[in-house]
């Protein structure tokens, strides 16, 4: 479609009024049921640009269909457009009926268990992270635990790289919200313990705040980690291993003298400390990505 700009911003002006709606979304419908894939594309663009200015009642009778529609559209690029267009729906309204929709059709390109598709998905549901529901979160944050579970089958290291780097903003995103602690416990720390694994696939940064991910959601220490993985997976752990109280390095500190001062201090102070820092950091670190970036990227510039 020709000046695709200037046509979004004419159509989203006349969606203000509601008068229009009905000429708007006829010419929309006849777009999506056309044989031509460029008019579907464009049609998916469109549907998106124009979510922000409808209503709940106007999504559910129009984009949504129409979106399902391209969904099942047998075009790579049609349906891959139909489900960024379902991630701001996502983003914009939280009414129980949408969501379920959007779970529905997630699930059904999510089966189709191609790369793109996995892709497209989480990068969908992660933009709209910040201003979803809480089920919404919690439908994400399984979806990644049982993707990153499973064995690679990938053996082109691009594309475990794009994987790796789509889930790791999804987690960054998710952990900058308020998860429930059974959430954090048996699916943000598995799975970043999974992405952990493949450290070929993983970017230096997103590595980094992985690790500070974990470390601040268990507790603040590399033990507690150690062991919260370790219940998860079943097995015994070497972080708990080697920094527990009965390990080689717990038993070597362990004839060290200790200032007995420094051990009357309160727990509760540094504790609550340590609750205001996480719950700050977590927030700050969403948008930090590039600051992150930079830093391993200019790790080799002189000084």
């Amino acid at each position: 479609m020709h000046h695709t700009a200037e046509i979004i911003d004419a159509i989203r002006f006349l969606c203000i009024f509601e008068e229009h709606h009905g000429v708007i979304f006829h010419i929309l419908w006849e777009m999506v049921v056309s044989s031509d894939t460029n008019l579907k594309t464009s049609a998916a663009a469109l549907l998106k640009a124009l979510v922000p200015y409808v209503g709940v009642k106007v999504a559910s009778t129009h984009v949504l269909p129409a979106l399902i529609t391209l969904g099942s559209d047998q075009n790579s690029a049609v349906k891959y457009a139909s489900i960024d267009a379902l991630g701001a729906v996502a983003q914009h309204f939280k009414s129980d009926m949408v969501v379920d929709k959007i779970h529905i059709q997630m699930d059904a390109f999510l089966e189709d268990g191609s790369h793109e598709a996995t892709i497209s998905v989480i990068r969908a549901l992660a933009v709209a992270v910040p201003h979803s529901t809480d089920r919404l979160r919690e439908y994400l944050l399984t979806k990644i635990f049982r993707l990153t579970s499973a064995p690679p089958t990938e053996n082109d290291i691009e594309r475990r790289r794009e994987r790796a780097n789509v889930f790791c903003e999804a987690l960054r995103a998710l952990d900058a919200t308020d998860l429930p602690a059974t959430s954090v416990r048996d699916l943000l720390l598995p799975s970043i313990q999974n992405l952990l694994k493949d450290v070929d696939a993983l970017d230096p940064a997103h590595k980094e705040a992985l690790e500070v991910i974990g470390r601040e959601r268990s507790g603040g220490t590399l033990e507690s980690i150690g062991k919260a993985m370790g219940a998860h997976l079943g097995i015994a752990t070497s972080v708990s291993s080697f920094f527990g109280e009965s390990s080689l390095l717990g038993k070597k500190e362990g004839g060290e003298q200790h200032d007995p001062a420094a051990a009357s201090v309160p727990p509760q102070v540094g504790l609550q400390t340590q609750q205001e820092n996480t719950r700050f950091g977590r927030i700050m670190r969403g948008g930090f990505g590039d600051m992150l970036r930079g830093k391993a990227k200019g790790g080799d510039e002189p000084s």
